[in-house]
């Protein structure tokens, strides 16, 4: 029996060892491969990011060509000693290191004046360029020395002396497309383990993974993996797939021993004969499945249970990981487009800051400095609309969105969108159509999101609708009940249209459809996502037809509860609301001026609005805090302050406690003089927090000075004494 044990235990033993290591070879197997995609997804992902980098700067380079071209010829064709004098001045301003002028004989002339001529002993200092632009290229990047890089654009000018220019080219240092790369990455110990390389159709490196240009016979990626024995893929099999634009990888093996690497070829977009290249060494893949093999196949030896529970927590952690991932690239997209869209036009204004300082004594520079200030100013705009875009999205997208319904009347809202927009649009040569059929004159709802929302659409139509096209924008009703109307607004543009893949995220955040109609209107492209998140929040929807290259149509449809008797306010006239005052807005009919108490805690802030009011008339005495605010206006005369400006975020006492404490003050005036909240919070909550304390009305940072200045127009007519 003892025997019939020993055989049956040891075939029992034997038996479990065999599941045993069938269970961890095929585990050890998938999790290598699991490890292994993973691995081929991050470098897929570095290599995504930073190929369309560096597009994004080569197509940059290009356009600067393309603008120094515009520019030559504006000046109309001259002789050589002219232009060869202008691009001198162009690369003197521009990011590149040299400039050059290629003829149709092959002849070069440079922004440092000296002419290079095939066949005249230039030859080995520079050589012959035009079969850059053989087989009709528009466009060239390629390598023009050990550390340098050439652009070139082709152009068909004349000289007036008769010479044919060819080509216009830029030369630039190596470096401009290196710190656009990721060039070192999976490093351990100091040392990397992967490497970038950008190479051409032919395999020409122009940088490589070595962080320069490949020197002597190593400067083409064929003749490094020809070092290979036994290569996966033949040097054949490699130029098919380049010249199809294949993204692909293969294993490369070294004769020095290194072991095996990874490449993976991603081409670029376009009309670019380019290819971006990640390398990475084998040994990175199986570091990182080394220590879990170990730890498997420890647990699996103890029993199967923990084998189990070993796969079920990687199973988990995988899962955590998966999630985990998925928010930092959501967090790392988000900030990346935030990062774009606010350095951008932040970029611009630091620019143009720079220009104005630099050229504020030039007398004849004021007509530039003047249009540098009106482009600062829009772009500052821009920066505002931005800003509040993201919070509205933030808020939206939070479920916290502040709808105010009230009684507002559908006419005179379609009316406001269109004079907002009527300039914007005739001025772009395009015709403005504007039509109503509306039942129910007056409905309840919020007036200035519906015109949020309406702003969107039709500032959109306006940007993608060309000259001679035409824009309708029209309201129409349809009862829902005997107490409900639904109100349907609809813009329609015979503009360059959407494809129809874009049409499904339109609504998205961030999104924009680039193509060669679109890459030169500016947009944060968040607008069409608070649309539809505002007209949700207002139990609406929102709809989109469009075809390319024929227009566009939006409709939106928002439910409304019918008012039946129009309130007296919205009676108002457009000849009241624009009825002159007896006086000056600055002034009382007495012909005294309207004093302002400003209280605000930052001095250039304090500095620029002070001076803002006085140059418009107005008396200004300025307050550091509440503090400051209370006292003088507890030690001032009955009536001697009209307007109380008050930020609402001060040292000492905020302007909150300030306004309760002034409304507090037995005094005649303290009940009635007019008190602002200003403050850069935009929340509900904080507008509550202004009238709750006492103030009339809130105005926002940054300030808009036009708002301004009507609000304290209409106060000043209140306060008449």
């Amino acid at each position: 029996m003892k025997k019939d044990h020993r055989f049956f235990y040891c075939l029992l033993i034997i038996s479990a060892l065999v599941i045993i290591s069938c269970v961890t070879f095929l585990y050890i197997r998938q999790l290598d491969q699991t490890i292994s995609d993973n691995t081929i997804q991050s470098i897929s992902e570095i290599a995504e990011h930073d190929r369309a980098t560096i597009q994004t700067y080569i197509e940059i380079c290009w356009e600067d060509l393309s603008e120094i071209h515009e520019r030559l010829l504006y000046d109309g064709p001259g002789t050589i000693g002219d232009v060869e004098a202008d691009i001198g001045l162009e690369c003197a301003t521009s990011s590149f290191s040299h400039i050059y002028l290629l003829t149709e004989d092959g002849t070069i002339y440079t922004d440092t004046h000296t002419t290079y001529r095939p066949g005249d002993g230039t030859a080995d200092q520079m050589p012959d360029l035009r079969p850059y632009f053989a087989n009709g290229k528009e466009k060239v990047v390629a390598r023009a020395g050990r550390d340098t890089i050439f652009y070139g654009i082709r152009i068909d000018d004349r000289l007036t002396d008769g010479t044919a220019l060819s080509a216009l080219i830029g030369i630039s240092d190596t470096s401009a497309i290196q710190d656009n790369m990721v060039i070192d990455s999976f490093i351990k110990d100091g040392q990397s383990r992967g490497h970038s390389a950008l190479i051409d159709r032919n395999g020409n490196y122009i940088v490589d993974i070595n962080k320069k240009v490949y020197e002597n016979d190593q400067n083409n990626l064929f003749v490094h993996l020809s070092e290979s024995d036994d290569p996966e893929l033949t040097n054949e099999e490699v130029a098919e797939k380049l010249n199809d634009s294949e993204v692909f990888g293969f294993y490369h093996s070294h004769d020095d021993g290194d072991g095996k690497e990874l490449f993976y070829f991603l081409p670029f977009k376009g009309d670019m004969d380019l290819y971006f290249i990640m390398s990475v060494n084998e040994a990175v893949f199986t570091e990182q499945s080394k220590t879990f093999v170990t730890l498997s196949i420890s647990m699996l030896l103890i029993s199967m249970l923990t084998v189990v529970t070993m796969l079920l927590l990687v199973m988990r952690s995988q899962s955590q990981s998966i999630r985990s991932t998925e928010k930092a690239r959501s967090q790392k997209e988000f900030l990346s487009n935030m990062s774009h869209e606010i350095r951008t036009p932040l970029n611009g204004l630091i620019g143009m800051n720079h220009l104005i300082m630099a050229n504020i004594d030039n007398e004849s520079q004021k007509p530039q400095i003047k249009e540098w200030l009106k482009k600062s100013h829009s772009t500052a705009r821009y920066l505002l609309s931005l800003v509040n875009d993201i919070l509205d999205m933030s808020k939206l997208q939070a479920g916290k969105v502040d709808l105010i319904r009230e009684p507002l009347l559908v006419d005179a809202l379609v009316d406001e969108v269109a004079a907002m927009q009527t300039d914007n649009i005739k001025s772009r040569g395009v015709e403005f159509i504007v039509e109503k059929e509306i039942v129910e004159p007056c409905i309840m709802g919020d007036a200035t999101r519906i015109k949020q929302i309406l702003m969107n659409i039709v500032g959109n139509a306006a940007k993608f609708t060309p000259k001679g096209k035409y824009i309708r924008f029209s309201v129409r009703q349809e009862r829902i009940d005997d107490e409900h109307v639904d109100t349907i607004y609809q813009c329609e543009d015979t503009g360059i249209g959407m494809s129809r893949e874009y049409l499904g995220q339109i609504f998205d955040t961030f999104s924009q459809e680039q193509n060669r109609n679109t890459k030169h209107v500016k947009g944060t492209g968040l607008g069409m996502a608070i649309s539809k998140l505002l007209t949700d929040a207002m139990g609406g929807d929102i709809t989109v037809e469009s075809e390319l290259d024929v227009g566009s149509t939006f409709t939106v449809r928002i439910p409304s509860a019918i008012v039946r008797e129009i309130p007296e306010h919205l009676k108002e006239t457009p000849q009241d609301k624009g009825s002159p005052s007896a006086a000056p807005p600055a002034a009382h009919a007495d012909g005294s001026p309207i004093r302002i108490l400003v209280a605000e805690d930052v001095e250039l802030n304090a500095e620029i609005l002070m001076e803002i009011l006085e140059m418009e008339g107005f008396e200004a005495v300025h307050a550091a805090n509440g503090q400051e605010a209370l006292e003088i206006f507890e030690d001032s005369e009955p009536y001697a302050f009209d307007i109380v400006m008050m930020d609402m975020e001060m040292p000492v006492m905020d302007g909150c406690t300030a306004a309760r404490k002034i409304r507090a003050l037995d005094r005649a005036d303290a009940g009635s003089v007019t008190i602002y909240a200003c403050t850069a919070n935009t929340f509900q909550e904080d507008r509550t927090l202004a009238l709750e304390s006492g103030m009339d009305d809130f105005l926002t940072k940054p300030i808009d000075i036009d708002m301004l200045l009507k609000k304290l127009e209409s106060s000043a007519r209140k306060t008449e004494r």
